[in-house]
């Protein structure tokens, strides 16, 4: 993975809009670090003490996802150009020429043209003159199987609300976010109080500065798209395990793919041991009531399976007032 780009959020106080603190970076960075960290004999487990644990999580959690975006094998283009072949003509599908462009489209019969192959796109009706766009394997991730009517207007100016977002495009760079509205996937998991998480993920505005002052509005759930927080017909990207009487699913258990957050000490002493291969973040701070006793789970499984292993910390500095841990953990068979 490349060098971490800070992404430049920007929350709003009384009608004006002022940067994250340095600190959120911080925590971005650290789920970018989990996302570019093999999981094979051992995982990575951070404990992070800070005076309050506002954000932390869901910041982590940002850094995951968006890394995952931005990660795919460009491989899979050819595997992706080969898919497409396969469709049937008349598919429906999303056509994205551009970053912040979005067509609506319907797949026509592939053609072989100058000795290269090429999928056809067809993104206006015929009263509009039937524009059909080739698109070549270089190209292919730019056209994904989309649930869209196939009727197609006269003329598209590229806007479609549904798969469009000025927001979530500045933030995943140059990833593509169509993926996240048509394919669902257990990027990471966070455990907390859902009252909290949904607060922060859900009804916290934060904006990224688009063209010079122009803002683009959103929320963390635009990226993160919390199972808990969506609807049947949308997809998810993470998983929420409220803090309470019943223990993480077997299907969560089962389909994370990156990381656990644990949002305090509550859902990480009851759930710790839940997780056995993940690499795990435990936020914590020091007015919690079991403070002490996961602290003391934190030092006992870093003096029992600690493992060799080279950590890249961040760059950027830890938040004020706070202490980390990180050490690499030998995996539970």
């Amino acid at each position: 993975m490349g060098e971490s780009v800070p992404v430049k959020l920007y929350f709003e106080d009384s009608g004006e809009w002022y940067s994250i603190p340095e600190w959120a970076e911080y925590f971005i960075t650290i789920g970018k670090l989990f996302a570019a960290a093999p999981q094979s004999e051992s995982r990575i487990v951070t404990a992070i003490v800070v005076p309050t644990r506002a954000f932390g999580a869901a910041f982590v959690s940002l850094g995951m996802v968006v890394s995952d975006a931005a990660s795919r094998d460009q491989a899979s283009k050819a595997a992706h150009f080969e898919r497409l072949f396969d469709l049937p003509p008349g598919t429906s599908v999303i056509y994205r020429p551009k970053p912040g462009q979005t067509l609506k489209g319907v797949l026509q019969e592939p053609e072989e043209c100058d000795g290269r192959l090429w999928v056809r796109v067809q993104v206006q009706s015929k009263e509009g003159g039937g524009l059909t766009c080739f698109v070549d394997e270089s190209k292919a991730l730019q056209v994904q199987p989309a649930r869209h009517s196939g009727k197609l207007p006269k003329k598209q100016a590229g806007e479609n609300v549904r798969f469009a977002n000025a927001f979530v495009d500045k933030l995943l760079g140059d990833a593509d976010p169509v993926q996240l509205g048509l394919r669902s996937k257990l990027v990471c998991a966070l455990v907390g109080r859902k009252t909290t998480l949904e607060h922060e993920i859900r009804k916290t505005p934060l904006s990224v500065h688009v063209n010079g002052d122009h803002h683009a509005d959103g929320v963390l759930q635009d990226v993160l798209r919390v199972n808990r927080f969506v609807t049947e017909t949308q997809s998810h990207r993470s998983a929420l395990v409220p803090v309470g009487a019943k223990p993480p699913s077997g299907e969560v258990l089962k389909n994370v793919k990156m990381g656990v957050i644990f949002d305090g000490a509550d859902g990480f002493l009851k759930w710790g041991e839940m997780w056995h291969s993940h690499h795990q973040v435990i936020i914590l701070d020091r007015t919690e009531a079991y403070f002490d006793d996961a602290i003391s789970a934190i030092n006992a499984r870093f003096s029992q399976n600690r493992v060799d292993g080279g950590i890249v910390l961040p760059e950027c500095e830890a938040p004020p007032g706070g202490e980390v841990l990180t050490f690499q953990e030998a995996v539970i068979k």
